[in-house]
């Protein structure tokens, strides 16, 4: 009686903060037999989920480390503040002097996350971003135990990674993964990690929205990502170090793995995400087992379809679906025949192709937009299925089959390869991902640019594209790539043709007035 008085007590102060703002509920709100009836409390929950809950300690060489190593590096003697964190032996004597004999140790970075426990096998599960390039892992329980830690599988496309504890604790009981299908916004959550190195920190919140897609920062990793769909979005506070925790649902289950926080100031924002726990149940075993995890590929990049875009195809004005912008060599959607496009148009200053294929089904689902097929991809296929596109082509409705291959690793999608002839024989010239064209006086006008601007103007950013991973954005000037100027498109193509795909190359942009640099891998994916 005394724990539904308390659950009472907690639900009716949130009904009264949020009657403040809504006088009036509809009949089906909660009622108080509702609130009488929840089964358990979130300190309950606590003291049940908190043991399966691991601080993650991680050392990175100091030229491989992450803008995320970085951000949650130590810059003082971390053993002072975490005493069970010993095995990374710091000198204690700040006079000690080295033997001139000995070679230099490399210089290292020191950083933190959070982990949780997937079985009784001693895996542990957190984010790619956390472990990513690490020398040494180490695992500490919320008693204080502690213990190496090996790197078993990761996959930087949905930033999970999966380690091995050495000597593991046998008495800590694995989370109990739930349906992230079956959450909805306005659902009570709360996450559970170690943000700033404060052990054991729980916060809570409310699903604030579904279906969101996240492109990993741009320093993850060095090649780039796709992007993780289907991301749930809470309010719950999130903070570095939070990575790899979970976010977990009134019944105690975990809905979701704490990925990241959105905030320019590096602090709870409001605005957290996490990975659904639906696309973890999929990935984690295959890196058990196999090291890494295949998802399932089609090779298109697309648009969603908008009013706008609608009056100049001639289409109902509330049309939905995903308009094919360009087709990639070698997929599975130019084997089963998908049309990419070849005349332009543009909107808004943005370019786009008007003539590819059109998605307005995959299987039985519907689609709106490109982060639609994504999102489905991810939660129910697996490389080698079979799928059914419902297209529109040329104004005629049709049904195409498709067989899902591996998408290309980060790494195969951006290898070097040592003879040029060889490179542009098989994947063509080195690839941005943008449409540029000439800065016109209308661009100047509009963009509030000095008279004298020069440079490529992007008009469009192609999804999954190098030019994507490294956050370019539309009405982003070009102008330069490394230290050669760019005055207009025929310079930047003239000067990309100097380059191979795979090569790295810095671009000088002006964005909003300001003039940034970008680091970005040039792609080697050849389209059509």
């Amino acid at each position: 009686m005394k724990f539904s008085r308390t659950i009472l007590t907690i639900l009716l102060t949130i009904m009264i903060g949020v009657s403040s703002v809504m006088p009036v509920f509809a009949q089906d709100t909660l009622t108080e037999e509702a609130i009488i009836e929840t089964k358990t409390s979130f300190s309950q929950l606590y003291e049940e989920i908190n043991p399966s809950v691991v601080y993650i300690a991680v050392a990175v060489p100091a030229d491989q480390s992450s803008s995320y190593h970085q951000m949650e590096s130590l810059p003082f003697d971390f053993r002072e503040i975490f005493p069970y964190m010993e095995q990374f032996n710091l000198p204690q004597d700040k006079e000690e002097k080295v033997n001139p004999d000995t070679e230099a140790e490399p210089n290292m970075t020191y950083g933190s996350g959070t982990g949780f426990v997937w079985d009784n096998e001693g895996h542990i599960v957190t984010n790619n971003h956390v472990i990513e390039n690490a020398t040494e892992i180490t695992v500490t329980y919320s008693d204080g135990i502690q213990r190496d830690a090996t790197l078993v599988g990761a996959d930087p496309d949905s930033d999970l990674a999966v380690i091995l504890v050495e000597d593991f604790k046998t008495d800590v009981v694995p989370v109990k993964m739930g349906d992230s299908s079956q959450i909805k916004a306005g659902d009570f959550v709360a996450a559970i990690g170690n943000p700033f190195g404060n052990t054991g920190t729980i916060t809570s919140g409310i699903i604030s929205a579904l279906g969101r897609s996240f492109a990993l920062e741009s320093g993850a990793t060095e090649n780039g990502n796709y992007t993780i769909p289907d991301m749930i979005q809470t309010d719950a506070a999130i903070n570095p170090g939070n990575s790899g925790g979970v976010l977990i649902d009134l019944n105690g289950e975990v809905i979701g793995v704490v990925n990241s926080f959105a905030s320019s100031t590096y602090s709870s924002a409001g605005i957290g995400y996490a990975i659904p726990a639906n696309l973890a149940k999929r990935v984690v075993p295959k890196l058990i087992s196999d090291g890494k995890y295949d998802h399932a590929w089609i090779g298109i990049s697309g648009i969603a379809l908008t009013p706008a875009i609608n009056e100049v195809l001639e289409l109902d004005h509330d049309m939905r679906g995903a308009l094919v912008q360009t087709v990639q060599k070698g997929s599975p959607a130019e084997k089963a025949g998908l049309v990419g496009g070849t005349d332009t148009a543009t909107l808004d200053r943005a370019e786009f192709f008007i003539d590819g294929d059109i998605i307005t089904r995959i299987n039985d689902q519907e689609v709106t937009a490109m982060d639609d097929i994504i999102a489905y991809l991810a939660s129910n296929t697996s490389a080698g299925d079979t799928i059914t596109l419902h297209l529109i082509r040329d104004g005629k409705e049709m049904d195409q089959e498709l067989t899902l291959a591996p998408r290309p690793t980060t790494a195969e999608r951006n290898k070097p390869v040592a003879a040029e002839e060889d490179v542009r024989s098989q994947t063509g010239d080195a690839w941005l991902g943008t449409y540029v064209k000439d800065i016109s006086s209308e661009d100047i006008t509009a963009l509030n640019l000095d008279e004298n601007t020069t440079g490529a103007l992007v008009s469009q950013i192609t999804k999954d594209s190098p030019a994507d991973d490294a956050s370019l954005e539309v009405d982003d000037i070009i102008q330069q790539i490394n230290e050669t100027e760019v005055t207009n498109v025929a310079d930047l193509k003239a000067e990309l043709a100097n380059y191979l795909p795979g090569e790295r190359v810095t671009l000088t942009i002006l964005r909003g007035g300001e003039t940034i640099e970008v680091r970005l891998t040039l792609g080697t994916t050849k389209t059509r």
